[in-house]
């Protein structure tokens, strides 16, 4: 990572490798060892000189020497806090081409001078405009798919949410994290700051040549951090607002998207109903393009309408749409220029539902989205899975929700607005807050079985009471797990929002406590500072003090691994009175063995062995056995980091005995490898690889590569001591492939360690064949 910032820094500047290398004082070696990625933790002397040669910018140097500093994030810690097996643990990152443009609307029509204006814009930042349902997107997908080959790295693609009626805009820093990795770069190492990430955005994107789509964006300020640097991008952003700061400070081109024409909008009827229909009935036709004002998603529920009901005669359905008298109407809630005539026409497809589908629709829009799964939406309206499919396939098959990908749906941002405005009209307050507590006790449930499945040995919260009709879904595996918490990512974090923003405080604790270890193994250190903040702001709400030492305490862990000390360090205090005001052992344990985590990157071991040694006194006294047994390989880990190989030992083979017992084998694999580590320090290489060995295939049946890649490449330099060569080429090639496989850089390190090896091999043969010679 902080070679590939080097690099990055030193093409923008226009520096060679010599002359960078002259300029900071370094050899040309030392810094293509360093761009090369097989020096991981340059030193801090080193870092200070390439940032001064390279001329950095004070939030650029932060970076710069954050990276360095931190290295690969730590993601075995527990998301309860509690000390984590000791040894490095990184989650790397496959090297991929994104390709997020969402698929295509059938049935396009028109558009032929706006796309060619697309194909024709004078500047690589374009801004699309228009009021709501006029196909901005629709428009913008379309040239995007055409347009994707001349653009060899790839499209990036968010909605931004600028103009939803229940959700608030997206964060640009969010939409950074997403962006830095699906370009490649590893979760656990993507700056937590705006500043930071949209700095590497820029850098990743100086040499490539992508197609960036930024969908629905509010304003200008929530665009900005998301523009690369690089004129050979390009961004096509949509929005209802006309953006003018763009247009002013960064010369984007504005094209304005206005209704279809009639050639146009008749077009778009005949691609769904036939040519001929239209021109058979074109004043009838005519007629109802005028009542849908032109409007693609409007002239697209009428097309709907029509194909199912082919007796319906085009004259009787513009006198129905004529006739319909709404009682209130969409501008109430500010979805743009839509008028009562639009929400007729939403209408009078909504009428068209059965009493069931007619619910749901309307409960839909209680949900926060972004998109909802069929067991969701059952359980908002407490309808069994079977029996809501039907329903489901009945507002789908009416155009009033979209199926995007199987078996989870979303709403046009009209289309909920109508909901919104329908509920409110129909149905008491009182259903909408059960059906809102139903799917929430759905996604507590669920989230909470598959957490238990990443880490199973994590203190357990109250749960509240399910209610009636909740769906309740149990991922059936560990990789379940991860696809579910994939999928309902940002709808959790949606929930999350709307449990502390409503006042449903039962749910933070326990949404947040099942969320969090997803986010953790993820990287997504964001979102689960965000879930830790809405669990405090409960707390103090609460005057909840366990709940608040808890907040700061996991909030403070999160700190600790993206490397920012100073506010790990407060939130860790803060934790630390409060579990002593309280007297909560365990509590002040977790603070303990972490700030032992701080002192380690710190190089001030024997401080972080006193934090280890105040931990594991903590949990004895508490009488907390896994606690215990974590802080014992804990305090060995930190005997080793100051050399006393022997006292390591002793405390390692302790913590294993309880480890075992306890059924932790992340913990007892991580111990084994310290346990190696001792040995091989002490001269007893043979014991060390029966170490390595079982640890090595404790990570092999649990799916963990990068750490058997890791124990690999230990057990080979045992396996070298030894002077069993075949051995060594074995492990190391082993560990090569599986980080190969990653597409993470330690195979840089790995490779040349085999490659030395092959030259001493072959130079070793070379004597023997001397020898034999001259005898």
């Amino acid at each position: 990572m902080f070679g590939e910032l080097v690099r990055a820094h030193r093409t923008k500047a226009m520096l060679t490798q010599e002359e960078l290398a002259a300029q900071a004082g370094v050899s040309v070696r030392h810094l293509r060892e360093i761009e090369a990625g097989r020096v991981t933790a340059p030193r801090a002397s080193t870092v200070r000189l390439l940032a001064d040669a390279l001329g950095l910018s004070d939030s650029e140097r932060a970076e710069f020497q954050r990276i360095a500093r931190t290295g690969p994030a730590e993601a075995g810690m527990t998301t309860d806090a509690a000390p984590a097996p000791p040894g490095p643990r990184t989650i790397p990152a496959p090297q991929i081409r994104p390709a997020q443009l969402p698929a295509q609307v059938t049935g396009f029509a028109g558009r032929v001078h706006q796309l060619r204006d697309l194909d024709g814009a004078p500047n690589p930042v374009v801004l699309v405009v228009g009021e709501a349902g006029v196909g901005k997107t629709t428009l913008v997908i379309r040239w995007a798919h055409a347009a994707a080959g001349s653009y060899p790295d790839g499209q990036l693609y968010v909605n931004l949410r600028g103009f939803d009626p229940t959700r608030s805009p997206v964060d640009p820093t969010d939409v950074l994290h997403s962006f830095l990795g699906a370009l490649g770069v590893a979760a656990s190492r993507i700056p937590n700051d705006r500043d930071s990430r949209a700095a590497l955005y820029r850098s990743l994107l100086a040499d490539r040549r992508m197609l960036i789509v930024l969908d629905n964006a509010a304003g200008t300020d929530q665009v900005r951090p998301l523009l690369p640097g690089n004129s050979a991008c390009r961004v096509l952003i949509t929005s209802r607002d006309r953006l003018t700061g763009l247009v002013v400070s960064d010369a984007a081109y504005m094209l304005t998207v206005p209704p279809l024409d009639i050639e146009e909008a008749r077009e778009l009827l005949g691609l769904r109903l036939g040519s001929r229909r239209v021109e058979a009935e074109s004043a009838d036709f005519d007629r109802l393009i005028d009542r849908c004002q032109h409007l693609p998603i409007a002239l697209a529920l009428v097309a709907a309408r029509l194909a199912a009901q082919p007796t319906v005669t085009v004259h009787a359905l513009a006198a129905q749409i004529d006739a319909a008298v709404p009682s209130q109407v969409l501008d109430s809630l500010a979805v743009g220029d839509t008028t009562t005539d639009i929400r007729a026409v939403f209408s009078w497809s909504y009428q068209k539902l059965s009493d069931g589908a007619a619910r749901l629709f309307r409960l839909l829009a209680v949900h926060p989205g972004p998109d909802i799964s069929v067991e969701a939406a059952a359980s908002l309206a407490a309808v069994e899975p079977a029996r809501l499919r039907p329903l489901l396939d009945e507002i789908t098959r009416n155009h009033l929700v979209h199926e995007h990908r199987p078996g989870r749906y979303e709403f046009h941002d009209l289309l909920r607005a109508y909901a919104i405005e329908l509920a409110h009209s129909q149905d008491a307050p009182e259903e909408w807050d059960e059906a809102l507590r139903r799917v929430l006790d759905h996604y507590i449930h669920a989230a909470g079985a598959g957490a238990r499945l990443l880490f199973p040995h994590r203190d357990e919260v109250t749960v509240p009471t399910g209610r009636p009709g909740v769906v309740r879904v149990a991922p059936a595996g560990r990789s379940a797990a991860l696809a579910w918490f994939t999928a309902e990512h940002q709808v959790l974090l949606n929930m999350l929002d709307v449990t502390v923003e409503q006042g449903f405080d039962a749910y933070v604790a326990p949404l947040a406590w099942a969320f969090v270890p997803f986010a953790n193994l993820r990287g997504h250190w964001h979102d689960e500072l965000r879930g830790h903040r809405g669990a405090l702001a409960v707390a103090e709400r609460r005057k909840d003090l366990a709940g608040q030492g808890r907040s700061h305490l996991a909030m403070a862990a999160v700190y600790t691994r993206i490397g920012e000390t100073g506010p790990a360090e407060r939130h860790y205090q803060l934790a630390l009175d409060i579990f002593e005001r309280i007297g909560d052992l365990v509590g002040g344990g977790h603070v303990h063995s972490n700030l032992a985590r701080i002192r380690e990157v710190e190089t001030r071991h024997e401080a972080a062995l006193r934090h280890s040694q105040e931990a594991l006194r903590l949990y004895t006294k508490a009488d907390h056995p896994r606690f215990r047994a974590r802080a014992l390989s804990g305090v060995g880990w930190y005997q080793v980091a100051v050399g006393d190989y022997t006292a390591a030992l002793g405390f390692c083979t302790e913590a294993l005995t309880s480890l075992r017992e306890i059924g932790d084998r992340d913990g007892e694999a991580a111990t084994l490898d310290t346990l190696g580590y001792a040995h091989s320090h002490l001269g007893d290489h043979d014991r060390a690889i029966t170490c390595y060995e079982d640890a090595r295939r404790l990570h092999h049946e649990d799916g963990d590569r990068y750490n058997e890649a890791l124990v690999l490449s230990h057990l080979g330099d045992s396996y070298l001591a030894l002077g069993r060569s075949q051995d060594t080429a074995w492990a190391w090639n082993t560990a090569l492939t599986i980080l190969t496989d990653l597409g993470h850089p330690d195979a840089r390190s790995i490779q040349c360690r085999l490659e030395t090896l092959a030259q001493s091999v072959h130079r070793d043969l070379g004597d023997v064949g001397d020898d034999t010679t001259s005898t």
